[in-house]
């Protein structure tokens, strides 16, 4: 059988010389298209490590109409402000807990801030195996639950983190990737490290990795706890959860017209409500994350269409082509499944053989040029500019094969969808009058 259908194809190769081109061509397109997909697909598919819906973020303005009132714009009645929010929300049946954390929390605008860590020992700090984390102050009062409001997740229970009762400003919550980096083990809580500023921690617990940005891989991450909510006022904000059942549009429009006309302290005011999930979409635009994404999707899909009307027309063509030839193996006993799977297997191995041709090609161009960049860059003074070898689209031999597998399954079924369609229509009328045409 296969040595019939190579006599076949090598008999015709003037014609499939040209098809045998445009494979080679269709192969690199596809798997060059597919390749940002697979990025975009594995970031996109990451956990969260915790829940944005029902989240919110109060918008706090301020405005001074007043020059001589201008020493009230000040970090202490941003304290009061948000106190005064606090107290609020404990009265208002929707809302399930509430925190205040600094602004930066997510979708920061200002970028990373950054800091380098190290356990807590006797060595000096040139002998200290430093890591790098992304960090960020939160609010550990009685009141201020934030772990709760954004539902992290314990990495010893499973469940959502609980916060601590202790309220010092020497605490702190790694991430399950901090807590690795740093002490080598998740199973940490206790144990101190230090921080380049000289601080001297404690680590009340660790919390499952957070990705905190669409796209985005999963960053080391350490929580500085401050028992109230003076380092950073000016810069903090106030965080709410609505309870599960609560209806999300009325609660916003009692918000809007009841709420927050109410409370105000100096010149601070409530500016409007935003939910955490449009403070993402926001930074996705913000930053051209969206415009990437709509970019890589247009244009794999662009090339899909390419690839499926160029070899999927191409095999339709060469399929109806042979109409006589058809015909003759019809009318010699030759069934219809004999004959529709002969050009399948034509198909099949051609573009088998193309596809192994243009491998050595993109293997060359990957060389070059590397695989297609994520949306959202890792600072490299997290992970030294080595990509991080524990996600799939960074590890290159497992890359490498999927994208090829899918690519070639892809013009497998569009290279078979050409010979199979046309082969079924052919083999359903009388072998004369193929012969005929």
């Amino acid at each position: 059988m296969l040595k019939q259908l190579m006599h076949q194809i090598w008999n015709e190769r003037q014609q499939n010389a040209w098809l045998f081109l445009e494979l080679i061509v269709a192969s690199l397109f596809l798997w060059l298209a597919i390749d940002p997909l697979f990025t975009l697909v594995c970031r996109g598919n990451l956990p969260k490590g915790y829940t944005p819906e029902k989240v919110y973020r109060v918008e706090c303005d301020a405005y001074i109409t007043d020059p001589s009132k201008a020493h009230e714009y000040n970090e202490m009645s941003k304290k009061q402000f948000l106190a005064q929010l606090g107290d609020a929300f404990d009265n208002i049946p929707e809302i399930e807990c509430y925190c205040i954390a600094h602004d930066g929390f997510g979708p920061n605008p200002k970028g990373y801030s950054g800091t380098m860590l190290a356990i807590a020992d006797d060595k000096p700090d040139s002998a200290r195996n430093w890591c790098g984390a992304r960090l960020y102050d939160i609010i550990t009062s009685d009141k201020s639950r934030f772990f709760e409001t954004i539902r992290a997740i314990d990495v010893k229970t499973g469940e959502v983190m609980q916060q601590s009762d202790y309220h010092g400003n020497d605490g702190a919550y790694l991430s399950r990737r901090q807590a690795m980096m740093l002490f080598g083990t998740t199973d940490v809580v206790g144990e101190k490290f230090v921080n380049v500023s000289g601080g001297l921690f404690t680590v009340l617990g660790v919390f499952e990795d957070l990705q905190l940005l669409n796209y985005d891989e999963y960053t080391p991450i350490v929580f500085y706890c401050n028992n109230d909510a003076d380092k950073h006022t000016f810069s903090n904000a106030i965080y709410f959860r609505l309870k599960d059942g609560a209806d999300e549009d009325d609660f916003k429009k009692r918000f809007e017209n009841e709420i927050k006309p109410k409370y105000n302290h100096g010149v601070f005011h409530i500016a409007g409500l935003e939910s955490y999930e449009e403070r993402i979409e926001e930074h996705d635009k913000e930053y051209n994350i969206t415009n990437k994404y709509r970019l890589y999707a247009g244009l794999s899909g662009f090339a899909l269409f390419c690839a499926f009307m160029g070899v999927f027309s191409a095999f339709w063509i060469r399929t109806n082509s042979r109409r006589r030839d058809i015909g003759i193996m019809r009318s010699v006993g030759a069934t219809k499944g004999r004959v529709c799977m002969q050009f399948v297997a034509e198909a099949v191995i051609l573009v088998t053989v193309a596809f192994v041709v243009s491998m050595p090609l993109i293997a060359h161009y990957i060389t070059i040029e590397g695989f297609a960049e994520p949306l959202a860059k890792v600072p490299t003074w997290i992970h030294n500019e080595t990509p991080d070898q524990s996600y799939l689209h960074n590890r290159v031999v497992p890359h490498f094969a999927i994208v090829t597998a899918v690519a070639y399954m892809l013009i497998c079924a569009i290279a078979i969808g050409g010979a199979l369609l046309p082969s079924l229509h052919i083999t359903r009328s009388l072998p004369a009058d193929s012969l005929r045409e």
